[in-house]
Order: C-alpha cells, then structure tokens, then sequence
C-alpha cells in the first residue's frame, strides 16, 4: 500500500487510485494528500482516458476525521480536503467514483466530485453534518447541480441518507451494480473510452467544464468562506465537534 494508504493500479489506458483506512475509511490528511498526490501523478499520463477513485473495505468512505474547528489539524485537513476537490473538479482526464457500503460526508462528496458515480445496491448516500451543528461545503455547490433543489435540501438541511437505488433516480448515479460486480462495471467503461482519442476526451471535459450552468469554482470559494470565516467561528460548530468527540448528543446554543 502506498503513501497514506493509496496505491495505483494503471491498466493499460486506465488507472484505478484506491485508498484504505480502516476500518471506516474515514479520512484523515495524510490520506487526501496521498490522493491528491497519486491523482495527479496518473493525470499527467497522456495516455490515461479514465482514472477510478476506489476504497478497499465495507464502506467507500464514512467522512474525514472530526477536530475542534479552532484546532490547527482542522484547518490543515480543511484545505487539503479542497485542494483536492478542486483538483477533481478541473482534471482533464474523466474520473469515475466506485461506491459501496457508506459514502457519507466527504466520502459523498468525494463521489460527487467525479464525473461518474457507480454504486453496489447495497451503497448509501448521505450528509450528516447539521447534525454535528456543520454544512457539508462541496456539496452545497455540487449536490443540486446533480439531484436538483429537492433533494439536495433534503439530504443537506435534513442530514437525510439516500439509498444507492434512489439516487440512481435523482442523477446522482450512474450505474448500480451488484455487491462485488464494481470492477465488471469499470471495465465496461473502460471499454466504452478505450477506443477514443485520449486528448479529445481531456479536451472534451474541459468544454463540459467550461458549459457548466454559473462559476462552479467561484461558488465554491464562497462556500468556503461562509465555512470557514462564519461557521467554523460559532459555539454550536465548536459544539457539534465536541460532543461528537465525546461520543453524546450535542446541546445547541443558536450561536
């Protein structure tokens, strides 16, 4: 395994960078590091035409780890956490998400980040963080973008969870698959974009990039400045981390 738990698999035009941290691979920030780190790495491959973001264990991937916002670990985890989504967000070559068991948090997040998403069934979606006195940022740019305002209010104002089927339905998913049949599915893909120029793909989602609907970057940065300059500065932020920490329910002060 390699630095941060991340190891890449590349076969012969694709390349699958797989993270482990047991037992929940739950993200700490030597972890989104290492990922940024190897994605880029099989990026600049001009021969690469897919790069598969995949986890090894139960679940993809139940978060990243919970400090106080006024602890310096959380501001470190923070930006590493966005550099490497806005690293997703801009790479050339189409990336796909592999789901199973929890995609909570950031681990949805991670998944929305990608160009596609397959799931196993048996996969959950879900943004828990209101209940923890938090908004998850990426999500609040990408999730509606996705699912539409419905369901984006639902899962992000609620901390309402999201079955694998039923975000299939929403968008959110583009192929359900069988418990353990992920693989089967990525090499459908693969097949499907082994054929096609590697550069007209990279050109290609630069274009699908530049067609999104509004600045998708500028409404992140605002985002992130509504997270990290007003919320992360509130008792019940501070709170929420607290009490999960502590392992009880949290007590809110509406401040």
């Amino acid at each position: 395994m390699g630095n941060g738990g991340v190891s890449v698999t590349v076969d012969g035009r694709s390349a699958t960078v797989t993270f482990h941290r047991p037992p929940e691979n739950v993200l700490d920030r030597e972890t989104v590091v290492a990922l940024e780190s190897r994605l880029r790495e099989v990026a600049r491959r001009r021969d690469v035409r897919l790069v598969a973001l995949a986890a090894r264990g139960e679940d993809f991937c139940n978060g990243t780890e919970v400090h106080p916002p006024a602890d310096a670990r959380c501001e470190a985890l923070f930006a590493a956490w966005h550099s490497l989504v806005r690293f997703l967000l801009t790479c050339e070559v189409p990336t796909c998400a592999l789901v199973q068991g929890r995609a909570f948090g950031t681990g949805a997040e991670l998944a929305l980040a990608c160009d596609f998403i397959f799931a196993e069934t048996t996969a959950t979606f879900g943004f828990p963080e209101i209940h923890r006195g938090s908004f998850p940022p990426v999500a609040a740019v990408l999730l509606e973008r996705r699912t539409g305002r419905t369901k984006a209010a639902d899962l992000i104002l609620c901390g309402a969870a999201m079955t694998a089927e039923a975000a299939e339905r929403r968008g959110l998913v583009n192929a359900l698959v069988n418990p353990g049949d992920l693989i089967e599915a990525l090499d459908t893909m693969r097949t499907r974009l082994e054929t096609l120029s590697a550069s007209s793909l990279r050109l290609a989602k630069r274009a699908l990039n530049q067609g999104c609907t509004g600045d998708l970057l500028a409404a992140l940065s605002a985002v992130e400045r509504t997270f990290s300059r007003e919320l992360m500065k509130t008792e019940d932020a501070m709170e929420g981390a607290k009490a999960s920490l502590e392992g009880r329910p949290p007590v809110w002060t509406d401040r």
